[in-house]
């Protein structure tokens, strides 16, 4: 992480690590981050290779921070156990050897489609405007 968090590590008696440890110990690999210049295929070949051959790989955030042609060589090798992916380099996959592979489960990133997500995003936005324009919300 770029932030010090060490308040954190203090409080919730828990130890940091380099990016490389957590890559080599982890069973599973979570990517929660946002596309930047610094995330830009931060899953590539030589982070894949630093990985345990039974851990998985889990992206959920955009699909240009895992090089996805290393991704596969890495599946179909079973350099590693499995991925799961909702994003994909290219939206939608066309890559039918990558979304064929029985390691691989990929699904669509449509979460935000939910009937529960959409009918609270539309609350939202006639709140804001209710306050912005001072109505009540009745």
């Amino acid at each position: 992480d770029i932030v010090e968090k060490n308040h954190l590590t203090d409080t919730y008696d828990v130890i940091q690590v380099t990016k490389e440890a957590l890559i080599q110990a982890a069973d599973f690999i979570s990517l929660h981050v946002p596309l930047t210049d610094l995330t830009n295929q931060l899953v590539n070949e030589s982070f894949l290779s630093q990985m345990k051959a039974s851990a998985f790989l889990i992206n959920t955030s955009r699909g240009p921070i895992v090089e996805q042609e290393a991704l596969k060589a890495a599946l179909q090798d079973q350099k590693i156990a499995g991925a799961a992916l909702d994003v994909f380099e290219l939206e939608p996959p066309d890559d039918l050897e990558l979304l064929g592979l029985p390691n691989l489960i990929p699904t669509p990133h449509i979460g935000g489609n939910a009937e529960e997500a959409v009918l609270a995003m539309g609350r939202s936005a006639i709140d804001h405007l209710r306050k912005f324009f001072g109505t009540s919300n009745t």
